[in-house]
């Protein structure tokens, strides 16, 4: 089965909603950034994630971009700093 490799960047004024989100996105990628996660999903994880996250964001108030990237993107990604956080590639991510 093919995987989708996404990025999820998200901007809500709201605390709750904010520390909602983290949980999420921490069950199905890795943070990257304080708004930005990483993930590595198969097609019925990502539609899992996606109704969670239509019922979890707020449509007039908050902002969530999920930016799809194809497989070799992840290979050719550059990164400076904080070393210590999984790569994209390890085959135990999500």
């Amino acid at each position: 089965m093919k995987e989708l490799y996404l990025v999820i960047a998200y901007d809500t004024p709201s605390d709750s909603r904010r520390a909602k989100l983290v949980r999420l996105l921490k069950g199905f990628g890795e943070r990257r950034q304080y708004s930005v996660f990483e993930a590595r999903l198969t097609r019925e994880q990502w539609a899992h994630l996606k109704g969670r996250l239509e019922a979890l964001v707020d449509k007039k108030e908050d902002i969530l971009a999920v930016y799809f990237l194809p497989p070799e993107a992840v290979g050719r990604t550059w990164r400076v700093g904080h070393e210590g956080l999984k790569r994209l590639e390890d085959p135990d991510f999500v």
